[in-house]
Parts: C-alpha cells; structure tokens; sequence
C-alpha cells in the first residue's frame, strides 16, 4: 500500500497544493474590507478554492503599505505557503526561516516550522525534515496557538507515519489528542484522517472499515475536500490490496468527479494510476495501458515518485501480457530505474531518520551532561560559604564525577579495542582468524610483489585431532589447540604471519623466505610439535602431531590464491603419505615415509 502512504504524506497538510491558474483581483465595489478580514479569508480559502486565495494575496500586498509589522509576518507566511502549493520551495524555504528566526511571534514561527518540514520532505532534504521534526514535537507541548497547533501535528502525524519511522503507535496518539483538544472541524478532520491511516498503515484496517466513511465524511463537513480525497484513494489501494478490484474501479470512478473538480495534480494523477492498477489485476490490459498512459502524460517534474514508478509498472506488465516484447521491455527500464530512485530515497530517508535519532541522543546526552554540571556549580555557589568539610565534599564529589567520565570514557575505549580484537583474532587461541590473516596475507605479498621478494606458505592441520575431541571432550581439544599455537609461535619469526584458518587448521605466512627456509621452519614445528606433552585433563599427558603443506611464491605464483591452492594440495599429499610429515609444492616429500624415520629425524 506504498502508493496509499504517500498520498496520504501528501495531502495532509491543512495548506493544500493547488494547480497554477491565474490570479485575478476582485475589488469589492462598495467597501474594502479591512486587512484582518482579508488575511482571515485567505487563512479560510487556502485549502478548498485557490483560485480565490491567490486574489486575496493579490490585494494584501497592494495595501502593503498599511500592513502592522505582525500582519507583514502573517502575509510572508500565506505568500511562503502559496510558493510551496507550486512546489517553488527555494523561493519559499528562506522565507519561512526568515519567520522562524525573526518574526517573534510563537504561533507563526510553528506553523513556518510544519510547512518547512513538509517542503524538505518534498525536496529529498531528509535531515532537515527530520531535524526540523524534532524540534517541532518538542515545542508543541509549549503552543497555546489553536492554528498553529492543528498545523504542527498534523506534520508530526504524518513523519510519524512515514515507513522511514514507522511509529503508528504514537501517530495514533497524536491524532486522537488533536481530537480530543482542538474542537474544530479542520482539527477533527485532520485528526480523522491521522487516526485512519495509522491504523491502515499498522495493517488493522480494511477497506470495508466504517472508519473511511466517518473520515471522509468529517473532512468535508469542514470544507476539505483534498483531505476527503486522500482518504478515498487510500481506501481504493486497500480494495485492490484486498483482491477486490472490481469494486475499487466501480469507487474509483464514482469518486472521479470530486478528484477532477479539486483540480490537484497529483492527485488527479494519483486517480488515474490506481485505476490502472485495478484493471491490471483483473488482466484488462487495455484498459489499464490506457490510464497508465493518461498518468505519464499527466505527470511531470515535481510529480511524486511512486506515481510514475507505479504507471511504469503496470505499462510493461500490460504488454508483457499483451505479448507486445519490445515495448514491455522499454518499459520495464523506465520502471526499473524509477524503482531504484523511490528505493534510494527509501535509504536516504531511513538513514536521514537514523542520523537525526542519533544526534539528538547525543545532544541530550550533552544537555544530560551539561545540566549535571551546572549542579554541581550551583552546588559549589552554595557550599562556598560553608565549612572546609563541606568544600571537601564538593570537591569530592566533583572527582568522583570526573572519575566517572574517564571511567566511561575507558570502558568505552576498551570495548572498542575488544570488537576490533573479536573482529581480527581467533577468540579461543588469540591468533588471527581466517579473514584477518587472508586480508594481512594478502597486503603482505603485494608489498612483496612490488620489492620483488618472495615468500612461502604452509598450512598445518593437526592429525587425528577428531580423536582427541572424542576421547577426551572438547575442552581437551581447546587445550591441544592453545599449545599447538604455543608451539608454533615459539618457532615463528617475528615477520611471520599466524593464523587459525578454522578447526584444527592454521596457517603460516613467511614474507622474503625462500622454499628451503618455509620447508626448515614447518619442520622445526613438525618436530616441536612431536616432542610437546600436552596435560589434556588429571593425569592424562599426550602427544600431537601435524601435517604441513609448503608453497612458495615462486614456483605457486605470488597471488594468496595460488600459494592456498598450491599448499593445501601439498597438505593433502602429507596427510595420504601417512601424516606427521611435510609436504611441498613439488612431488618430493621433505620427511621420511614413517613415523619413526620422523623421529629420528627431529631427535638427530
């Protein structure tokens, strides 16, 4: 029901779009009425006969000259609302700041406040939208303003709503305060449709829910027919999400007349694509090629994305089904690059909101910090008169929250130090783990490569180490493995790479060795490895032993990828030989054919 959410984060403003016609001046014939009257109509004409609210401005700024400085105020708000109905929001932006930082006036800095945060939204300015959000929701509580209170919850409404937040929960609580607090029609309409789309966008209401009569019902009672218009293309996209399309064409164009007489883009636009939508679920392609046509014609620059997304959709969908090959396929390109923009802004906004929710964490954490500061202050002011004891105290105190921070501030530093640990080294032997000694491994031999050094790889798998898990549990096997380490490490150059490639398997890097050196080096470990008693538990002493398989760069090729391939085929080739033994990249084994040869050869 994306398409729904989005007409609905459209529409629900007080302050409705309307189309460009021309303004026209009226100029009553007997008495002019007076500027307060004249800024009271425009107030009622803005959201249900633009033609009418476009002439009201006209004759407000030709008494310019007569205009109190806070009616100056007001009339920048109504011109800021008119350049935001045309989608002009750089011309409208700077004006509506201007009245949030300069006018003084509480009610109209809110209400510049809830349209700058509707425009930033319209322009894919998320973080101003939601920066600006949150500071709307926190001043609300302070406006006294009935207007500007409608206004600015009515954008909190719909933020709250939008699938980037997804909190409908508190959307429903807003909505039914509003209703609760401001009895007018425009605030119960608003707060109607608020509590409706909530509810349809938490998936607890259907279509055939009375809910929908009662909102729309409500919002034209108040003279806010965009507002009724939303509400009944929501429910239309609930009818077809339902699979009862039929019904939603019949609504749809039994609703039609009210749309167009509105004369608002998109929804007009918004009209013709579900009805596209519904006639392709029922497999009427022609019918639905039609209106998914009218609503690319229909739909220009500042269109919303999913209307064009949606029209596209159900064109290459209509002549796939129609078995027209080319054009679906045209179509379907249009569609798949539009689908990528609403899923990049989808992104933008969801990180836009994480971003905002994060910062005012942090503020808070600042203000929480700077809040506890200024105590401490007053608390000093107040114990600078008292005895040495109290001083004492103060000033402890003072230690103990500094220690506190620092405390933090090491924890906060050693849990750092700890997940990059985790995120490098092996947690049970300390040495690196697979992916941390590829991607060491790998920066290593292209610094190689370029000094043109070589260097060998050994991988060594410890033998029969199944048994040891089976006969004596896996913390015998733990134990095995730390040792093996142990082992090998006192072996290892200091420029040799260590890591556990998984289980009982490690591997060896030696940056500038040469095969005789690798070959040395495994055998030196093969032997240690041999000689090493292990207490596995009580009374229990073992022996291990390892098979090693040697590559060097130079006959392997200097890639990670070619020094693992040739080392683990030279592994398996200890391990069929009989194991305890080294093998290299070439088909001579480096030890003797059976065990006691091995030990002969560590003991000589």
């Amino acid at each position: 029901m994306e398409h729904g959410t989005l007409i609905c984060l459209a529409g629900m403003i007080l302050a409705t779009v309307a189309p460009n016609v021309r303004a026209h001046s009226a100029a009553p014939a007997i008495a002019a009425p007076s500027v307060a009257v004249l800024l009271a109509r425009a107030e009622g004409a803005k959201s249900n006969d633009q033609d009418r609210y476009r002439s009201i401005l006209v004759q407000l700024h030709e008494r310019g000259a007569s205009l109190s400085v806070a009616q100056r105020w007001h009339l920048r708000l109504l011109d800021a609302q008119q350049l935001s109905f045309d989608g002009n929001y750089g011309k409208a932006d700077p004006l509506l700041y201007d009245i949030v930082d300069h006018s003084g006036d509480q009610a109209l800095s809110i209400r510049a406040m809830a349209r700058l945060v509707q425009n930033k939204f319209n322009s894919h300015h998320y973080v101003d939208a939601y920066t600006l959000a949150n500071t709307l929701m926190a001043e609300l509580p302070k406006v006294a303003d009935p207007t500007a209170r409608l206004e600015g919850m009515d954008r909190v409404i719909i933020m709250l709503n939008g699938a980037a937040v997804g909190q409908y929960e508190l959307a429903l609580q807003y909505a039914r305060e509003m209703k609760a607090t401001l009895p007018s029609a425009a605030a119960q309409c608003i707060a109607e449709m608020g509590e409706t789309n909530s509810l349809l966008y938490e998936g607890k209401l259907l279509s055939t829910n009375p809910r929908f009569r009662q909102a729309i019902d409500t919002c034209l009672a108040a003279k806010h027919p965009l507002s009724a218009d939303s509400l009944r293309l929501n429910q239309a996209s609930a009818m077809i999400d339902e699979g009862r399309a039929k019904r939603a064409i019949a609504f749809l164009h039994r609703i039609a007349p009210a749309i167009r007489k509105n004369r608002y883009p998109p929804y007009l636009a918004s009209l013709q694509v579900t009805l596209a939508q519904a006639y392709l679920s029922l497999g009427d392609a022609a019918n639905a090629r039609k209106f998914a046509l009218t609503t690319t014609v229909m739909s220009g620059a500042n269109s919303t994305l999913w209307i064009l997304q949606a029209a596209y959709e159900v064109l290459y969908k209509a002549e796939k089904m129609s078995g027209h090959a080319a054009a679906a396929l045209a179509y379907y390109e249009k569609y798949v690059a539009l689908d990528k923009a609403a899923v990049d802004h989808a992104k933008a906004r969801a990180l836009a909101y994480q971003m905002v929710k994060q910062q005012v964490q942090s503020k808070k954490l600042k203000l929480d910090a700077l809040d506890k500061q200024n105590r401490i202050l007053q608390l000093r002011h107040a114990l600078a008169v008292q005895s040495q004891k109290a001083s004492r105290l103060y000033i402890a105190l003072l230690l103990v929250v500094i220690a506190f921070i620092a405390m933090a501030m090491f924890w906060l530093r050693r849990s750092q130090l700890r997940f990059r640990k985790m995120a490098r080294y092996d947690g049970l032997t300390g040495v690196f783990n697979r992916e941390h000694f590829f991607e060491e491994a790998g920066h290593a031999l292209r610094r190689l490569h370029r000094a043109k050094a070589g260097a060998c790889l050994v991988i060594l798998d410890l033998d029969h180490f199944k048994r040891v898990n089976d006969s004596y549990g896996h913390v015998a096997g733990d134990v095995v493995l730390r040792q093996t380490v142990a082992v090998c490490l006192r072996e290892l150059r200091k420029s040799d790479m260590f890591g556990r490639l998984g289980g009982e398997e490690f591997g060896i890097l030696m940056p500038v060795a040469s095969r005789e050196q690798g070959v040395e080096i495994a055998s030196r470990i093969r032997c240690a490895l041999a000689a090493e008693p292990m207490v596995v538990k009580a009374g229990i002493t073992i022996t291990v032993s390892a098979s090693f398989g040697v590559a060097w760069s130079a006959d392997s090729g200097r890639t990670l990828r070619d020094l693992l391939i040739d080392a683990d085929a030279a592994l398996y080739r200890a391990k069929d030989g009989g194991r305890n033994r080294v093998a290299v990249d070439t088909r001579a084994d480096l030890l003797p054919e059976d065990p006691e040869d091995a030990l002969r050869t560590c003991n000589a």
